[in-house]
């Protein structure tokens, strides 16, 4: 039985400590697809070079780059049980990601969405950055209340058509991502241990009842 998840969040919403802490607890390949994009441009690869122009030019990457990368890491994991972190993020990815995973019968179970208020995530800013000042630390250059509050306002307006798919779908978790990092995890993990109760047996395990 797999299982396959999505996982967003705006900026600052400490969506990538809640997928690997899932990751680990469920013994799901944890991708991050901004990762696998910088691991490209590391690389220097073509689709790393091609990403790197829009990156540099602060646009969105386009699908037929971004999909590509994802595909070819899937394939290394049998397209199969893992929490994807930061994806979708345009209305198209998330329908692109399920009819290609069709073709290996299998399937998104959910999108996990960390719901959390501008000003937690201002807050949260401000204590990091008080933190580095004070340890000399490398502070992150866009923490100011101005870009804070654009890269926000840009994620609603981006997520919202999303949210709205997988609701439909009845595969959208909302979780009140304003609390602490136990509390947000310990609801997540409620919600995936009822998805899994709830999943049927694999194909093999059904085959092999029958025979009993």
């Amino acid at each position: 039985m797999s299982l396959n998840l999505f996982i967003v969040g705006p900026s600052g919403g400490g969506v990538t400590q809640q997928a690997t802490l899932i990751a680990t607890k469920y013994g799901l390949a944890n991708i991050s697809m901004g990762q696998l994009l910088r691991d490209q441009i590391s690389m220097g690869t073509e689709l790393g070079v091609r990403a790197k122009l829009f990156i540099d030019q602060g646009r969105w990457v386009p699908d037929e780059i971004t999909f590509s990368v994802l595909k070819a890491a899937l394939r290394k994991i049998n397209n199969q049980n893992f929490i994807l972190d930061g994806y979708p993020r345009a209305i198209n990815q998330g329908p692109l990601v399920e009819e290609y995973l069709s073709d290996f019968n299998q399937s998104v179970d959910a999108l996990i969405h960390l719901n959390i208020d501008f000003a937690e995530i201002a807050n949260r800013r401000a204590l990091n950055e008080a933190q580095g000042k004070k340890f000399h630390l490398e502070t992150r250059t866009d923490d100011t209340p101005q870009s804070i509050a654009r890269q926000y306002q840009s994620y609603r307006q981006n997520i919202a058509p999303i949210l709205n798919y997988f609701r439909q779908k009845s595969k959208l978790f909302d979780v009140d991502a304003n609390r602490s990092i136990e509390n947000i995890f310990s609801d997540i993990c409620q919600y995936i241990d009822q998805l899994i109760s709830s999943k049927p047996p694999s194909a093999d395990l059904s085959s092999a009842m029958e025979k009993l």
